[in-house]
């Protein structure tokens, strides 16, 4: 039977069989529940967390298969009607942003609002005062000094986010990995593929709202503290830090 008569779940299956991989050999090597692939043989992603996650394991098991992961993915759309996404637009349909989109207060929306014009007046202030030299001159004194104080707030700033917002720095370590992280707001701030060698910044004065799939090929500092490999080969983490380090993931 030609394999585009196929469904993902049964072109898995037959591709499995062929290889001569028993269910739980290929659960144990992307690091899944034998039950979770018992049910994407059966085009049942029900389990998966969301699609998004579905869609980072069906090119995991493609890639032990052998089988191309773009026409997997493009049968999962047909069946599902979500065809390809960045990760980070898709964590709402996951049950784990669902959770902490509960535990997140509406508030946050607010405070993230008043934070950034927080920040506008502290950047339009020292504009607007270096446009009258008059009686400010020794005030634009330091502030002709632009270069050195704005590297200087910018060191300070991540001092300050040690202790009143939240810092998370991710290295690529081995491998590549897909990360997909939110502000306090909800807004996505990054969705993309980091590489070993790679290494990405952010900052929040709330919280931050991480996904990881392959967990074993990043490395992770939060606020200035090393939390280290989040989890295993192939493994999909969901996790969310805090100022104080707290981790709901």
């Amino acid at each position: 039977m030609s394999l585009e008569n196929l469904t993902l779940g049964t072109e898995i299956r037959a591709a499995r069989e062929e290889a001569g991989y028993s269910i739980k050999k290929v659960a144990d090597i992307i690091r899944i529940r034998e039950t979770l692939m018992t049910e994407i043989e059966a085009d049942n992603f029900s389990s998966c967390g969301g699609n998004a996650y579905a869609r980072g394991h069906i090119r995991t098991i493609a890639k032990v298969l052998k089988l191309d992961p773009d026409e997997l993915i493009a049968k999962f759309a047909e069946i599902t009607g979500d065809f390809d996404r960045p990760m980070v637009d898709l964590l709402e349909d996951s049950s784990a942003v669902s959770q902490r989109t509960a535990r997140s207060p509406i508030s946050y929306k607010s405070m993230a609002s008043v934070a950034a014009g927080v920040l506008a007046l502290l950047i339009a202030v020292p504009a607007v005062s270096s446009l009258f030299p008059s009686g400010k001159t020794s005030s634009v004194a330091p502030s002709s000094q632009v270069v050195a104080p704005s590297t200087t707030d910018q060191s300070s700033t991540v001092v300050a986010t040690k202790t009143s917002g939240v810092s998370l720095v991710v290295s690529g370590i081995s491998g590549k990995s897909w990360i997909g992280i939110q502000d306090a707001s909800g807004a996505q701030v990054f969705s993309g593929m980091l590489t070993s060698g790679q290494v990405k910044s952010f900052n929040n004065s709330q919280l931050l709202q991480v996904t990881i799939g392959n967990a074993a090929a990043v490395s992770l500092n939060v606020n200035g503290e090393e939390f280290g490999t989040p989890g295993g080969i192939g493994e999909v983490v969901h996790l969310t830090f805090t100022p104080d380090n707290s981790n709901n993931g």
